[in-house]
């Protein structure tokens, strides 16, 4: 084991992708796959001692992400090289980390971000398909138009309590929403929303309200639900495996560019 006591502290910041159907969400759970769990289990094997890991936000059970950022403090000695090869060695076949740096000892892949952007995936061909249910919403044809035009309405600062899923321990249901649009991509409505923070299960209650748009649901129906800020007026929650935490933004630190969520076509 690595006496601590004395040593140097070494700081690293690293993007983290992961397949959220097999894992219990983001955060540590006794006896429960988790995927913070997963990678304190690798990057403790590689330091010979424990090792604790610090994200952007968490994610549902179920939930994927493409950008997930987090951050971990160690006194051991290792190359780069030797941390991400060790990572993406240990841990299973549903977690991938692209890149690993060293940060300052201030940076908080929480506190430190400025805004977040979650991708919401409907596969719209009106049948299941076995293929996608796992990483989209599988759902009957919808009019990426009308929804792209319903979310525009979201924009700007609002209270958001229609929105937000219950046991939500945010002090405020107020957030800003900084963009938030709605394209078609072949048998794909891709919801793209960015904000400077989110609810829980904010992004989900959005895309299941866009979903009720495309479905037919009058024009004004979110401008109304908006205004209720009654979380009972809206239906269900989306399903979490449509969801993906795509990128988290850091002026200033030079992390390379987030890849899109896996079936969206680069242009």
């Amino acid at each position: 084991m690595i006496d601590t006591s004395a040593e140097q502290a070494y700081h690293f910041a690293l993007r983290v992708q992961y397949k959220g159907n097999a894992f219990k969400g983001w955060q540590r759970q006794h006896d429960r796959p988790t995927v913070q769990g997963e990678l304190e289990r690798a990057l403790s094997t590689i330091a010979d001692t424990p090792v604790f890991v610090r994200a952007a936000g968490r994610t549902d059970a179920g939930v994927h992400a493409s950008g997930q950022i987090a951050s971990f403090t160690t006194a051991a000695v290792r190359p780069e090289a030797q941390w991400l090869r060790g990572i993406n060695g240990l841990t299973c076949d549903d977690v991938y980390v692209p890149w690993l740096q060293a940060v300052d000892a201030g940076f908080h892949p929480r506190f430190a971000a400025v805004s977040r952007r979650y991708t919401y995936l409907f596969h719209d061909a009106g049948r299941h398909n076995p293929f996608l249910a796992e990483l989209a919403w599988c759902t009957d044809p919808l009019d990426d138009s009308a929804m792209h035009m319903a979310a525009q309405g979201l924009l700007g600062e609002h209270d958001f309590s229609s929105f937000r899923g219950a046991g939500c321990q945010s002090h405020t249901p107020m957030r800003r929403v900084d963009r938030c649009e709605v394209r078609r991509e072949g048998e794909l409505v891709v919801m793209n929303i960015e904000a400077n923070a989110f609810l829980l299960h904010m992004v989900r209650n959005i895309a299941s309200g866009l979903q009720q748009v495309g479905s037919g649901a009058d024009k004004e129906y979110l401008p109304a639900l908006l205004q209720a800020r009654d979380r009972q007026q809206l239906g269900i929650t989306a399903p979490a495996q449509g969801l993906y935490l795509a990128e988290v933004a850091y002026p200033g630190y030079g992390f390379p560019c987030p890849p899109k969520p896996p079936l969206i076509r680069h242009r």
